[in-house]
């Protein structure tokens, strides 16, 4: 027969009492949000059950926000998916890359549970707003009773379910600088059906034009070294920033830059020959839609 655990539920008062909960009880403590992504790991023994859950609702007033303030954009780390799109960040063409996920992202039940916060966390491959986020090149801000860290998504993000967070902190906050006004962005996922996906391929575009050419451009994908988490393909961005945006240039961008930095692998999915054309699909496809949005087309 086996055995239940029980696992103690607590509701701080404030964000000061999680913290001082979570330093206390550390690391037999964890912090649950919408529950879409620990509730199942717990229940599928991926993780060790915690002796106690630190339930963030009563955080929400305080954590769940999308501000625009002195150029610097601020999302509340308890902001769910569908409160994102009732923001700034569905209404303004700079942001439409956060349009393009949530209209692949899972299903509406989903979307009113899950955390931006949330999804960062759970740091895979099918976390599709680090995907996102990391074209936008943005940081996190986490905290713990002994103060504020703020940490570049690129370093916060370690390995597949691994983070840089420590076990008596808290995410608190996303940020990420205003694109300015002749910028735009995209995201684009591949599968082999259109609702419901993980994606074989997820793939995101941060683009700025000033006369015809690529002033700035930042592009990530699900995956690009072989390590199971979303990162940048620098060596891309490096090719494209100066140039004229053509298709010629985007063509030798997809076809020759990107295949030399870009490690895929093969699982029972598909293999990485096809993630690797899939991935060259997606560059193009993801900086044409960022440059229809910036010229209006």
């Amino acid at each position: 027969m086996v055995g239940i655990e029980l696992i103690e539920i607590y509701k701080p008062k404030s964000l000061r009492d999680a913290l001082e909960f979570l330093d206390k009880h550390a690391p037999d403590a964890k912090p649950i949000a919408g529950g879409t992504e620990l509730l199942l790991l717990i229940r599928d023994r991926k993780i060790k059950p915690p002796k106690y859950l630190v339930d963030l609702l009563p955080l929400k007033k305080n954590l769940s926000y999308v501000k625009v303030e002195n150029g610097v954009v601020r999302i509340g780390a308890l902001t769910t998916v569908f409160e994102l799109s009732e923001s700034i960040l569905h209404a303004d063409k700079r942001f439409a890359g956060f349009v393009d996920v949530f209209d692949k992202f899972g299903t509406m039940a989903l979307r009113f549970e899950a955390t931006i916060g949330g999804n960062i966390n759970a740091a895979t491959q099918y976390s599709d707003y680090i995907t996102l986020l990391l074209a936008f090149d943005a940081s996190v801000r986490v905290e713990s009773v002994k103060g504020v860290r703020e940490l570049k998504l690129s370093e916060f993000i370690v390995d597949k379910r691994k983070t840089a967070l420590n076990p008596n902190e808290l995410v608190t906050e996303i940020v990420f600088k205003e694109p300015p006004a002749n910028s735009s962005s995209s995201f684009v996922k591949f599968d082999r059906r259109e609702i419901l996906i993980a994606g074989i391929v997820t793939e995101a575009t941060y683009l700025a034009i000033e006369g015809g050419k690529i002033k700035d451009v930042r592009i990530s994908f699900d995956m690009v070294s072989g390590k199971k988490i979303p990162s940048r393909a620098y060596k891309t961005e490096e090719f494209l920033k100066g140039k004229e945006f053509s298709d010629e240039v985007l063509e030798e961008a997809a076809e020759k830059i990107l295949p030399s930095e870009m490690e895929r692998v093969s699982d029972w999915w598909t293999s990485a020959d096809y993630r690797l054309e899939m991935s060259k699909v997606s560059l193009k496809r993801g900086l044409k839609t960022a440059y229809r949005r910036i010229v209006g087309g």
